[in-house]
This record gives structure tokens, C-alpha cells and sequence, in this order.
């Protein structure tokens, strides 16, 4: 098979001591204000949300797949133009300076991709006024790379002030490839399956980030544990997760959609659904589906303790440096957890986040997202050192249609 290609996180691995942990905070502000809309188009509006340095493009489509990817590729033509050639640029950089890798992974999923995200990309590349492969090639580069992430799920006893299922997704990746200059949340309004939001860069239509209108709320992180078994024939990962915002109505709809696969790779989620107020974690590969809760969550070292109603993982499956940091956060806050003690707190302290943070509150139906410092801005370069902005799902999921779309 190929090798996936890891691209350099630029994390900082440190061995704590136990009782060692220094705390660290995040004081920046939280931006709360709704989108402001700024243009429309038929299937399609382009607004943004945040202040400054910290704002971010919201655009909802409507329609087919084809409609909605059209009205994006039009709605961030510029962005979508600048974002893959500095991430095109970036991994030619990292294997060698030849992209056909990547033409050799869609040539090779191509039999497993559904239809309708190849109906997406084509109305990308027409909106946006660009060569086909382009898009292409860009929605497969996280399928040929590898994330390291960190995750939880927390509710139950572990969320008792407010009652909530909390889940965190860390992106950790290489904040030197540009890729932050240009997130997008992309709010879908499809004629087939339910309003969801894609946290993601402008051009992607597969998902690492987001949560539905069910509401249900992916987290993901990226190994090699099986890569003697892992292949590129099956569902892009990105798109498997996308389908499951876009189509599936509860947790166990979801598991089995990861269960029936065809899977590709070595990777970690995390699931939650709002209604049910669980999530669930999996470690998964071309050969390996096992979902794990609280109960159940391997590995089970002295690092990685299980912690009732909770799943979680520190980067990557049994990373000390980084589970057991988690772990005594997620403990130091029991009973207490909530989406401003994970930002402000938890995740400075444990360094994890690099490159774009979303928290989901799917009983509340909110998230907070951070994304990492863009070349020519100012402050830190860490998202979770950044400021967040706080969305109101429910509200951006309400959002009406341009009059005769």
C-alpha cells in the first residue's frame, strides 16, 4: 500500500512528572455576536462571524450537491484559489515535489467515493474557476496525511453542573502549511438529509470538524497502529464523517456507517450525540472497528486510566506526554467540566490544539472554534492559546434560504 505521509505538527513533547502539571490559562476573549451577512447568491449566502484577526467566513449552501458546491466555489473563489496552493505547496514540499501520490489516492478510492461528494468538488472547481484536480487534490490531502488530534467525550457525573455532553476536537497539524488563513464554517442546507456545519478551509468538502442539526458532533485523530493492513481503497475518511453529519439521525446510525465501512486507514473518533447524551470513542483501520466507552476505553495503562463518563485521548493511542496530562485535567474538573474551563484552562495546560479547536455543547446545541495564527497577524500561534468565537447552532441551522433559490 502507500504510506500515508506524515506532515510535521511542530508539537513540543514534554515528560511530566507526576504532581508536575503546570497550569496554564487562555485569557483572550470570547466573541459571541451572531454572523453578519455580507452577500448572496442563489443556493447561497457568505457572512462572517468573530473580531479581527480572529473572525471567520460563515457560508451556507442550499440544494444538490452540485448547487451547493457551485455557490461555494463563487461565494470563496479567492479563498479557495489561495488555500490550495499553499497546501498543495506545502505537501509537494513534504514528499518530494511530485502530487501524483495524490492522484494515485483518489484513483484508488474513486470506486468507494459516494457520488454526490464527487458532484460537490466538480461544482467547487466550476465555481471557483478551477482546474478539477486542484479540488481534487485538495480534499484528499487528509486522507493522505496524518493528523495527530486529541479528543474527549465527557457527561453524566462529569458534566453535573450543567448537564451537558461536552466533547472537545484538537486539531494538531502543521500550522506552517498556510491551511489557517483561510477556515470556513460551511453550514449545508441539503435537499437530501439535515442541516449541518462543516468547520473547515475553504474548498473542503469532507469533514475532520463539525456537528449536525440531530445534533451529533465528530472528533478525529490520525496513527499508523495497523499500517500493515491499511489501504486507501474505501471511503476517504473526510467524506465518512461528513456522511455522517449530513445523513445519519442518531449514535448507533453513525457507529454503523463507521462499522460497515469500507474503512481505510488508522484512525481515532469520537462520536456524541446530543439526544442520547453519550459518546462514543473508536479506534478503527482497514481491518479494525472497536468502539469504546467509558467502561471499555483502552488502552488501559497507568497513563490512560479509565474515568467514569468520560472517553478521551491525548494525541494519538498511548501517548503518555499527552493522556496523562488530559487525564488529570479531566479529573482535576469532575463534576464541573464545561466548553470555559476546556478552553481557558485544560487545553493550554495540556498544549493541544495547534492548528484548530472546536468544543461542542450538543445539549445546548453551541460550539466554541479556535484556529491558529495566520501569516501577518499578531498574537500566539497556537489556536488554543487564540481567542474563540461561540456559535449558536440552532440559529445557524435556521438560517432561510435566498428568496427563489
Amino acid at each position: 500500500m502507500m504510506k500515508r505521509i506524515v506532515v510535521a505538527a511542530g508539537l513540543l513533547f514534554v515528560t511530566l512528572a507526576a504532581g508536575a502539571l503546570e497550569i496554564q490559562r487562555n485569557e483572550n476573549p470570547i466573541h459571541a455576536d451572531p454572523p453578519r451577512m455580507i452577500r448572496e447568491i442563489e443556493h447561497g449566502r457568505r457572512g462572517i462571524v468573530g473580531a479581527g484577526e480572529d473572525a471567520v467566513l460563515v457560508v451556507h449552501v442550499w440544494g444538490t450537491p452540485r448547487e451547493m458546491g457551485y455557490a461555494a466555489g463563487r461565494l470563496l473563489k479567492e479563498e479557495i484559489e489561495s488555500c490550495a496552493t499553499s497546501v498543495l505547496e506545502k505537501m509537494k514540499e513534504e514528499i518530494g515535489g511530485d502530487l501524483a501520490v495524490l492522484d494515485q489516492v483518489y484513483e484508488t478510492a474513486k470506486p468507494f467515493i459516494p457520488p454526490h461528494f464527487l458532484e460537490e468538488m466538480a461544482g467547487f472547481a466550476e465555481g471557483a474557476e478551477l482546474d478539477p484536480q486542484t479540488i481534487i487534490r485538495l480534499n484528499l490531502v487528509g486522507e493522505a496525511s496524518e493528523w495527530h488530534c486529541s479528543l474527549f467525550g465527557a457527561w453524566g457525573a462529569a458534566t453535573a453542573s450543567t448537564g451537558s455532553l461536552l466533547q472537545l476536537r484538537a486539531l494538531d497539524y502543521a500550522v506552517r502549511a498556510g491551511i489557517q488563513r483561510h477556515p470556513v464554517i460551511m453550514v449545508y442546507h441539503p435537499n437530501e438529509g439535515h442541516a449541518f456545519a462543516n468547520f473547515t478551509w475553504a474548498g473542503m468538502a469532507g469533514s475532520v470538524t463539525g456537528m449536525s442539526s440531530v445534533p451529533l458532533a465528530i472528533s478525529e485523530i490520525g496513527d499508523d497502529y495497523d499500517q500493515a493492513n491499511d489501504s486507501f481503497a474505501g471511503v476517504p475518511f473526510t467524506f465518512l464523517l461528513r456522511d455522517i453529519l449530513q445523513f445519519d439521525n442518531s449514535l448507533e446510525e453513525a457507529l454503523a456507517r463507521v462499522q460497515k465501512g469500507p474503512r481505510t486507514t488508522s484512525l481515532m473518533y469520537a462520536i456524541g450525540d446530543g439526544k442520547k447524551g453519550e459518546a462514543r470513542a473508536l479506534q478503527t483501520s482497514r481491518t479494525l472497528c472497536n468502539v469504546y466507552d467509558p467502561d471499555t476505553l483502552e488502552p488501559l495503562v497507568p497513563t490512560h486510566p479509565r474515568i467514569k463518563d468520560i472517553v478521551y485521548w491525548g494525541m494519538s493511542w498511548n501517548v503518555p506526554a499527552f493522556d496523562k496530562p488530559l487525564h488529570d485535567m479531566l479529573v482535576k474538573h469532575y463534576g464541573n467540566l464545561t466548553p470555559e474551563i476546556t478552553l481557558r484552562e485544560i487545553l493550554p495546560t495540556v498544549g493541544t490544539g495547534n492548528l484548530q479547536v472546536a468544543i461542542y455543547d450538543l445539549t445546548r446545541q453551541m460550539a466554541w472554534l479556535a484556529n491558529a495564527k495566520a501569516d501577518g497577524e499578531t498574537g500566539p500561534l497556537n489556536a488554543y492559546e487564540r481567542a474563540y468565537i461561540q456559535l449558536d447552532m440552532k440559529q445557524l441551522f435556521a438560517v432561510e434560504a435566498p428568496k427563489g433559490r
